[in-house]
């Protein structure tokens, strides 16, 4: 896996015009998704729910510096199509949980940063519970759930366009995670990245001594 960080100025960032462009996408049928996304309407940390375009343009105008953080894997070649189906989920999932375990790592560290996960809130999954709340009940930790780039309304495959930075709508020959950090300091995140991966493996020999 290789992550890269790129730089971006405030008015590059690409917002939907309002809420309704923003639900409109949400509801757009894709792959294996006839009703669009699942998470719609079904999770405190998306729409309609999630923070509208104005607020999120308004969160994020005061920082000095915007950065995509791009998480790539080639895709897996195997001949068989139902376990190269298999395996790119698999694959799929790992990444989407490198990439966010990164972020949360960032935020423990940086809790002046504004960050932006490559997925929907999964911190009730992660906390044991079955399920988020969503929309019967109040969220259960309303003051710590993620939120994606793309239900605060941004564009990140227009945004990193507009600095010249292509990324595979329709992966062929990579599979990508795309989070997004705002700060008020100059980064070197492949230091950080180094960071959280040598406390993931410190992590990881005291897991296996425990076992």
């Amino acid at each position: 896996m290789v992550i890269k960080a790129y730089k971006i100025q405030f008015d590059q960032i690409v917002f939907a015009s309002d809420e309704a462009e923003v639900q409109k996408n949400c509801q757009t049928p894709y792959k294996n998704h006839p009703n669009g996304c699942p998470n719609y309407k079904n999770n405190w940390s998306c729409p309609p729910y999630a923070p509208t375009v104005q607020k999120t343009q308004q969160s994020l105008e005061n920082y000095r510096f915007f950065w995509m953080l791009v998480l790539k894997t080639p895709i897996p070649k195997i001949n068989t199509k139902f376990l190269k189906k298999w395996k790119i989920k698999r694959v799929n999932m790992r990444i989407t949980k490198t990439l966010n375990n990164y972020l949360s790592y960032l935020q423990s560290n940086h809790r002046d940063w504004k960050f932006y996960y490559c997925s929907e809130c999964n911190l009730c999954s992660e906390k044991n519970y079955s399920k988020c709340t969503c929309p019967t009940d109040p969220c259960r930790f309303p003051n710590k759930f993620r939120i994606s780039p793309e239900a605060a309304g941004i564009d990140v495959f227009a945004s990193l366009k507009k600095i010249n930075i292509l990324i595979e709508m329709d992966p062929i020959t990579n599979l990508q995670r795309i989070g997004m950090c705002a700060t008020d300091e100059n980064v070197d995140f492949a230091v950080e990245y180094k960071k959280f991966e040598n406390q993931l493996s410190i992590l990881n020999k005291i897991d296996s001594l425990g076992t």
